[in-house]
């Protein structure tokens, strides 16, 4: 995997944490503003920035937005589309967290704005049995998190699973 133009600026500091960071964070929220995939524009991205963005950011930038564009208009329908907004949302935090790196969480948005791979699928009843309405894989996620606070949770072994399964579907690799 090749390192992205928005990881070189940010190495080479003409991208600094707080630019770095608001950039990703429209990448992750902006496909929140909308109910399906069908409308959304690169310039939805650029609207919502809070730091003005130099010529090399900005095409970096639009780069990463482009990809959100394209996964958005593959996974346009309401139904998927609510899916792709909650694991992009998930990857944001996990990258704020360190346990996805941002190259991986590139490569997955190419990957699925190229048709190469699939949503996650996650079986939420696996580990619980009634679950509310509107239940969401960053739900899924956070149960899992308090789960794994507790080694001696009679399903600990099986969170510890679907959260590995859970992370290799959203770009997390075994190195990061």
């Amino acid at each position: 995997m090749t390192t992205h133009q928005i990881e070189q600026l940010y190495v080479e500091g003409i991208i600094n944490d707080d630019t770095l960071t608001d950039i990703l964070h429209q990448w992750a929220v902006v496909p929140l503003l909308y109910d399906d995939g069908h409308e959304i524009k690169v310039e939805d991205y650029f609207n919502h920035l809070e730091h003005s963005l130099g010529v090399e950011a900005y095409a970096a930038a639009q780069s990463l937005y482009e990809l959100s564009v394209q996964a958005s208009r593959r996974f346009a329908e309401p139904d998927v589309y609510e899916v792709l907004q909650d694991c992009i949302s998930l990857q944001e935090d996990l990258w704020m967290t360190n346990v996805l790196r941002l190259g991986d969480w590139i490569h997955w948005m190419e990957q699925a704005a190229q048709g190469q791979l699939n949503l996650p699928v996650v079986d939420f009843h696996s580990l619980f049995e009634d679950l509310p309405e509107g239940y969401m894989i960053q739900d899924f996620h956070d149960d899992l998190l308090f789960m794994l606070e507790q080694e001696d949770h009679p399903k600990y072994q099986e969170a510890l699973q679907q959260q590995q399964s859970l992370y290799r579907q959203l770009g997390v690799s075994a190195s990061s």
